[in-house]
């Protein structure tokens, strides 16, 4: 049969059915969904989906992705691959930087409503926790995974969040404003509330809302940056691995997905190309934020050697996951 190749798609894909149970995997059920090019507004800032996610129409209701709008909520999100689980919670110090510089990406950016196209979605059984509650998607309705996002319905995240979002089906926008926001502009977040068909939420929000995030904004508020303590950058450095690793894991297992439904060989290594190529982008990312923490550690007269520790940990995974591939290769 000849040598065999332990690629990196290979790998990745072993290392999901490894840890996933068999009931995630077994007989993906596709659908076809429109997506819309939605306007999204949340606190009075613009916001636009990662390339790649959508919002989407499917039997009359909205789909939305789910990470990036609980990030817009400023919620922090968890993937258990092993349960199949989705824990949305308020966020952490740590978990608000990383929230932060997302929405600042994400922030101000042009849209236009009224494009759409056809795209396949699997169908995925997970649970859902959000704020220490287990809430289930209303009967009729379900979860999907595209390219490694999962898309809930619209309403269900509103009420399950306890946030009041707003779908305005004439403009094609998605409006929805924090509970700090809307204490700190009531005049404002009032005056958007005219035409729009709200999506009420069941439960009230947490009575400590997060901060809110805004572009340009310090937390010294103009004054001279204080120099960074050694645990700041490792712990600011840990958040970022800890979102790249849990934005890996959701996008492999939605390739996973994708793989074992592929009908034929060429489809097959269509998606292993992808894999392949989805791989080297998280690991260049992995590199990039190493990089920029080795910098600031030297920058400020710290000890480097934590950047060797997170090198051999990566390393580490990687060698376990061969072995394994090996393993069940032999």
């Amino acid at each position: 049969m000849g040598k065999l190749r332990y690629s990196a798609a290979i790998l990745w894909l072993t290392l999901l059915i490894s840890i996933a149970p068999v009931s995630a995997y077994a007989a993906p059920v596709i659908i076809k969904a429109q997506t819309v090019k939605a306007a999204i507004t949340f606190d009075g800032i613009n916001l636009q989906p990662p390339e790649g996610q959508y919002i989407i129409i499917y039997n009359n209701s909205t789909y939305v992705p789910l990470r990036f709008i609980s990030y817009a909520l400023q919620r922090s999100v968890s993937w258990d691959a092993k349960n199949v689980r989705v824990t949305v919670a308020e966020p952490n110090s740590r978990e608000m930087t990383v929230i932060q510089e997302y929405l600042i990406n994400a922030g101000n950016q042009e849209t236009s409503t009224g494009v759409t196209k056809t795209v396949a979605l699997s169908k995925v059984n997970a649970s859902y926790v959000f704020n220490g509650s287990i809430k289930s998607i209303p009967q009729g309705l379900s979860s999907y995974i595209l390219n490694g996002t999962m898309y809930v319905p619209l309403r269900f995240l509103s009420e399950a969040a306890g946030t009041t979002l707003k779908w305005d089906q004439k403009t094609k926008s998605i409006t929805a404003f924090t509970s700090a926001y809307k204490a700190q502009n009531p005049d404002d977040t009032k005056s958007k509330s005219d035409d729009s068909s709200s999506v009420s939420p069941t439960e009230q929000p947490t009575s400590t809302p997060a901060p809110t995030a805004q572009a340009g904004t310090g937390a010294s508020g103009g004054a001279a940056e204080s120099k960074p303590s050694y645990e700041q950058i490792t712990s600011e450095t840990e958040a970022k691995l800890t979102s790249l690793q849990s934005q890996a894991k959701s996008v492999l297992m939605g390739l996973a997905l994708e793989y074992l439904n592929a009908k034929d060989d060429k489809a097959k290594a269509a998606i292993l190309s992808k894999g392949e190529q989805q791989l080297s982008s998280f690991t260049s990312s992995f590199n990039s934020i190493i990089s920029a923490a080795e910098s600031k550690l030297k920058a400020n007269g710290y000890d480097t050697a934590i950047i060797d520790q997170y090198r051999s940990a990566f390393e580490s995974q990687v060698n376990s996951g061969l072995e394994l591939v090996k393993g069940m290769a032999g």
